[in-house]
């Protein structure tokens, strides 16, 4: 097995323009990426997530590529920007501008021929967790700040290695200081902060999830098998997928065999939105 690609290494990935960027509020870290396919509209639409660990080191440059994998695919890609631990996303607005720039499609659905009925959430890492949560918002009770009556519809989510369950992660001994920053302390001192911004408090959410973790990503598998089989428990179709020789960014490299499982995962779920 080839050595496994590093935090440098997906530092390193190439950056790609996208077609256009569009503000969805007055901070600097308030934007999105859009990149247009070149099928026949109107285009479904993946909305990604970086992920960096909730770092303000880590941003939506890396995914680029992915960006411009997934338009060769027929999609739409929104690639949203957002604050985190360093430049102001502590809780609750790093869930506030994710939900944000989601909603904020709605402004440019018309002019890009943007299908709405058919959007997807994906992300990476933190960005995983990101992209569930976002699929869940409609579970949110109204006494939470991070309440909307009127979210955007994410109709199934795509999880790369994510941090599902970070109510397990925060608690235990080695959890980062940038997670408990953008979550308002552990569970213990935030339990309102976790009920509205973990995903697996707001299941079920009745919707297709897909996640797929390497085999060499451990701890993140553990997590995530924790989140899967609570997510199935409760009724939701939620598959995990376990990619051999793979560990935390062979996933979101498009040079790397897991990419092809990725594409799949993501096709799958376009048909299934579809329908």
């Amino acid at each position: 097995m080839p050595p496994l690609l590093t935090a440098e290494d997906y530092l390193r990935f190439p950056r790609i323009e996208a077609d256009f960027r569009y503000a969805y509020g007055p901070d600097s870290q308030q934007f999105g990426e859009l990149s247009l396919p070149r099928a026949e509209p109107p285009h479904p639409v993946v909305v990604l997530v970086h992920g960096g660990g909730y770092r303000e080191l880590y941003d939506l440059s890396p995914l680029g590529s992915v960006a411009a994998s997934l338009t060769e695919a027929g999609f739409a890609v929104w690639n949203i920007e957002y604050r985190r631990h360093g430049n102001g996303g502590e809780y609750p607005q790093m869930f506030l501008d994710v939900a944000a720039a989601v909603d904020h499609l709605r402004h440019i659905a018309d002019e890009h021929s943007l299908n709405l009925s058919q959007v997807i959430s994906m992300g990476h890492s933190a960005g995983g967790h990101l992209a569930l949560w976002l699929a869940a918002r409609h579970r949110i009770k109204d006494s939470s700040p991070l309440f909307s009556d009127s979210p955007l519809a994410v109709r199934a989510v795509l999880a790369l290695a994510p941090f599902a369950d970070i109510a397990l992660l925060a608690s235990a001994e080695s959890s980062s200081d940038a997670l408990l920053a953008v979550m308002g302390g552990r569970p213990d001192d935030a339990p309102n902060n976790y009920a509205s911004g973990s995903p697996r408090e707001l299941l079920p959410l009745a919707k297709p999830q897909a996640i797929i973790v390497g085999n060499e990503d451990t701890a993140i598998l553990e997590n995530a098998r924790a989140y899967a089989g609570a997510a199935k428990a409760l009724g939701d179709e939620a598959s995990l997928t376990v990619l051999p020789d793979a560990g935390h960014f062979e996933i979101v490299s498009v040079q790397s065999p897991a990419w092809r499982q990725v594409q799949r995962s993501l096709l799958d779920l376009r048909e299934q939105v579809a329908t």
